[in-house]
């Protein structure tokens, strides 16, 4: 079972701007106000073929429609289903399991990348 873990740094919640209605260069697909707050989260392929994968990353930032996490493992594309349970830990009072794709991956400078993912109802 490939397993990657990083030490959630949990710290205070702040909000940030929804940036929907002024895009940057490229396309800005938000709706909605998110909120910026540092929590684990485990990550598997929805894909029957992967399920030995496991993933433990941090949240960046999340709404009710998605969230955007870092990882270190490079297994991630554009598309590809994932069941999300977040919060995750001994430490969570509930844990959610939620099902999303990806849509955007980040290449970060130190080397971890970053995805965001966009829950499906």
């Amino acid at each position: 079972m490939a397993t990657a873990v990083q030490a959630p740094n949990i710290t205070g919640a702040a909000k940030k701007p929804n940036l929907g209605t002024q895009p940057a260069s490229r396309e800005d697909a938000r709706r909605r106000e998110r909120l910026n707050l540092r929590l684990p989260l485990q990550v598997r392929p929805f894909d029957a073929r992967f399920i030995e994968i496991e993933d433990v990353g941090e949240v960046q930032d999340f709404t009710r429609d998605g969230l955007f996490f870092v990882t270190c493992m490079p297994h991630y594309l554009v598309g590809m289903r994932l069941i999300v349970t977040f919060p995750f830990g001994e430490r969570a009072s509930a844990h959610h399991r939620f099902l999303g794709s990806v849509v955007r991956l980040e290449d970060r400078k130190d080397g971890t990348r970053g995805i965001a993912v966009r829950f499906l109802v």
